[in-house]
């Protein structure tokens, strides 16, 4: 399967329109909304079936709602450290109940919070290919429609944006420390530590020195919780568009060089910035239609501004991407650099952090993997969260190499079932 530029210049010409028409697409926006409708109207032309899936999320909750959750009971803890036992304990049960929120909601995703955020509607939009002959195996790809709000620590410098979390989070732990050491003086009894001690206050030399030290570190918690609170929108170009727009440019070919017994499910996910909820609704759907028993899904991301290729084999979720899939994508990515030499660099990574609509179809049993476009040295995206994410930043090449990977992936399956 090869391609021609034509291809380059779909995909370039499709994420370029979108950013322009519709702009910035948080989840559940007007925006989101409508940019699926136009893609729908885009599959019409070259699927046998199209649909849009709407669904009901909170799109405030994640990641956004957590982490202020979380810093508001890390920002207040201080205020009891001044008073008499057995409140300033409440310090450090504080910081151990943000730590929980921020823990189960970013790398479980339990979702307990809930109740604080409105629900809003957001969808996602699909386009089926069908082969020539029976269907005996479906290939899933997807990008995702919505875009994120700017990741502001993204853009510091990587040394500055190292030391504001380091200096950030030890707030929380000098905070714990100082908590449990008054807490215990207070309960042996050290009266030779109390500087003031009148009603509900109980100033001690731990005080002094807890909040001396404050007022150095605190700033920077407060810095590093506003990294991570960007209120602008960004383009999503890159994040997540150019995923989108190869999946599209998949069935395009497709449609002119049919399949004899794989159908292809083409399309892009909404409300996947505010934890893969599109994926989520998606999988919810289409498991109980049988659609998902026999198919592999494979999300992408980032593929119009990367320096190399990345086969995700685990995340942040837990989630083990499927080694099956990540095999084939390896062998598929060594047919097309056998054409095509100067394609993307491969490497194979675990996320600690970071995590894309895989972990869904995987924590529910299905075979799904990812391919990604990282920086060379980083496991990070090209303007990740940024609002450089734009049009202008898109490299027509990395689009052509993440098309023509899944197209060989595509060909190495179908060999099978033929």
């Amino acid at each position: 399967m090869k391609t021609d530029e034509s291809y380059s210049d779909y995909m370039y010409n499709f994420i370029d329109t979108i950013c322009k028409k519709f702009g910035p697409r948080y989840s559940c926006s007007v925006a989101e909304k409508n940019a699926n409708v136009w893609i729908k109207e885009e599959l019409d032309k070259f699927c046998d079936k199209t649909f849009i899936d709407e669904f009901e999320t909170r799109p405030a909750m994640y990641p956004q709602g957590f982490i202020k959750i979380a810093g508001i009971l890390g920002g207040i803890s201080p205020i009891f450290m001044i008073f008499q036992f057995p409140l300033p304990i409440l310090s450090a049960v504080f910081v151990f109940i943000g730590i929980w929120v921020l823990y189960s909601e970013m790398m479980l995703m339990k979702g307990w919070i809930w109740p604080f955020f409105k629900k809003k509607t957001s969808s996602n939009v699909f386009g089926i290919i069908k082969p020539t002959g029976e269907v005996k195996f479906r290939i899933i790809f997807e990008g995702h429609t919505d875009s994120a709000k700017e990741m502001n620590i993204a853009s510091y410098p990587p040394k500055l944006s190292k030391w504001i979390a380091i200096i950030g989070l030890y707030f929380l732990v000098h905070t714990i420390i100082f908590s449990l050491w008054k807490f215990i003086s207070q309960i042996i009894g050290e009266p030779s530590i109390i500087l003031y001690d009148s009603g509900i206050i109980s100033w001690t030399i731990i005080d002094l020195v807890y909040f001396l030290s404050l007022i150095a570190i605190y700033p920077f918690f407060i810095w590093l919780l506003k990294g991570f609170l960007g209120k602008t929108v960004v383009l999503g170009a890159n994040d997540n568009l150019a995923a989108t727009a190869v999946a599209l440019a998949i069935g395009k070919y497709l449609n002119q060089n049919r399949l004899r017994n794989i159908e292809i499910w083409i399309g892009s996910q909404g409300s996947e910035e505010v934890g893969d909820k599109g994926a989520g609704a998606f999988v919810e759907k289409y498991s109980e239609q049988g659609i998902l028993d026999n198919s592999y899904t494979v999300v992408l991301e980032c593929c119009g501004a990367a320096e190399a290729m990345a086969i995700i084999e685990r995340d942040m979720h837990r989630a083990i991407y499927d080694k099956e899939i990540n095999s084939l994508l390896d062998e598929a990515y060594n047919a097309a650099k056998s054409e095509n030499p100067d394609i993307l660099k491969l490497k194979k990574v675990k996320l600690k952090i970071g995590a894309c609509d895989a972990c869904q179809y995987i924590h529910k049993g299905y075979k799904a993997s990812a391919i990604f476009g990282v920086e060379e040295h980083k496991n990070k995206a090209v303007n990740w969260h940024s609002v450089k994410d734009t049009p202008e930043n898109i490299n027509k090449k990395v689009l052509k190499d993440f098309l023509e990977v899944s197209l060989k992936f595509i060909e190495l399956i179908d060999k099978k079932y033929n």
